[in-house]
């Protein structure tokens, strides 16, 4: 329980140090994605039911930041639709948190590489599914090549970042007591029997 908590209060830390992440004009203008770095990693490490609370925070704070109105020249048509909806963040945070969820048994016995470069796929895949709703909502789809980089940067530096977060959570659950890895945990019958 102390571990959840200090997840969120992680996740919430993630929210307030984004703001602070420049963007790389060297890298395509892309920038490192804290907040989704972070939450995956946390959804590696905690139960479904737990993930899918992190996945709501996570996308509900997300959207109340950076969910903009579509404004027009009168006051009337500032209370239009926004080009994503309020909510598709956290479904969106959900979805890409069960995939995650897959590899956590690999995570528990102590293998980071698919995990972090799941955390790396899951962070591409959700900006380009944004992108692609986006695109469907305006009528046209822009592919240029600086957009693909743009995209494949952030989630190379979102991958980068989570092998330090994830070193942090081991670390948290160290100190509170929570077991991510199953330490300890052997077959408690045998194929063979004791006929050989």
């Amino acid at each position: 329980m102390i571990y959840c908590l200090l997840i969120t209060v992680l996740l919430i830390l993630a929210f307030f140090l984004q703001e602070f992440i420049p963007v790389l004009e060297w890298a395509y203008h892309s920038r490192m994605l804290l907040v989704h770095a972070t939450f995956f990693c946390a959804a590696v490490t905690v139960p479904y039911p737990v993930m899918l609370m992190l996945a709501f925070v996570a996308g509900f704070v997300w959207e109340a930041r950076y969910h903009l109105p579509i404004t027009a020249g009168n006051e009337v048509a500032a209370f239009s639709q926004a080009e994503l909806h309020f909510g598709f963040t956290i479904f969106l945070f959900g979805l890409l948190g069960s995939v995650i969820q897959g590899v956590r048994p690999l995570f528990r016995r102590g293998r980071w590489e698919l995990p972090v470069l799941m955390i790396g796929v899951c962070t591409l895949v959700g900006i380009l599914i944004q992108y692609l709703v986006i695109s469907f909502h305006r009528g046209e789809f822009n592919w240029t090549g600086d957009l693909w980089f743009n995209m494949l940067m952030t989630a190379l530096f979102s991958m980068l970042a989570s092998p330090f977060i994830l070193l942090l959570m081991s670390r948290m659950a160290k100190w509170t007591g929570y077991k991510i890895r199953m330490e300890g945990i052997t077959r408690k019958y045998s194929f063979y029997g004791d006929a050989f």
